[in-house]
């Protein structure tokens, strides 16, 4: 029984049996040796361990049906084993970046920083698939970009309030 060797976490780590290599679930990519071999292949090359990389024939596996007793409802209806053909990207979310900077440079750093940092998690979030993630940090963003407008509209309405006090109270 031959013996592998493969780098991990850039170091040589071995010997290995293609059964210890198999549970360890290797990519063709991991660069592995093997005695009479001359140097460190990937392990997608080397005949003995291309077993461990064999490609689907594409056949989708057949959907569950409940027993018709009535038990919990079949796996067939859930969205795990429903696999969709075509696939339609949701817009992606406002990321008001652009307002985010603008209320880092003229209102609060501080403010604008948070901003910032849900701005960027928008993209991040919608190009990983994560399309709820990247909705959520849009309205975090538009939130935190709001903010010193409230804060703005608030202490204008108590200066014009304490304006109006004081004006009435030399009469």
């Amino acid at each position: 029984m031959s013996e592998y060797y493969i780098i991990r976490n850039d170091r040589p780590a071995g010997p290995f049996t293609l059964k210890e290599l198999a549970a360890m679930a290797i990519t063709p990519d991991t660069m592995a040796w093997m005695e009479g071999e001359a140097d460190w292949r990937p392990a997608g090359s080397v005949g003995e361990l291309q077993s461990l990389f064999a490609t689907s024939t594409g056949q989708e596996p057949p959907l569950y049906e409940s027993p018709s007793y009535g038990g919990p409802q079949p796996l067939a209806s859930s969205a795990v084993w429903q696999r969709e053909k075509t696939f339609e990207r949701l817009p992606k979310p406002r990321t008001y970046l652009a307002w985010s900077i603008v209320v880092a440079l003229l209102f609060s750093r501080i403010i604008g920083i948070i901003a910032l940092v849900y701005s960027v998690q928008v993209s991040s979030c919608y190009y990983a698939g994560n399309y709820e993630g990247a909705a959520y940090a849009s309205r975090k963003a538009r939130f935190w970009v709001r903010l010193p407008l409230y804060i703005y509209l608030v202490a204008l309405l108590f200066g014009l309030m304490a304006m109006l006090i004081h004006g009435l109270s030399k009469l």
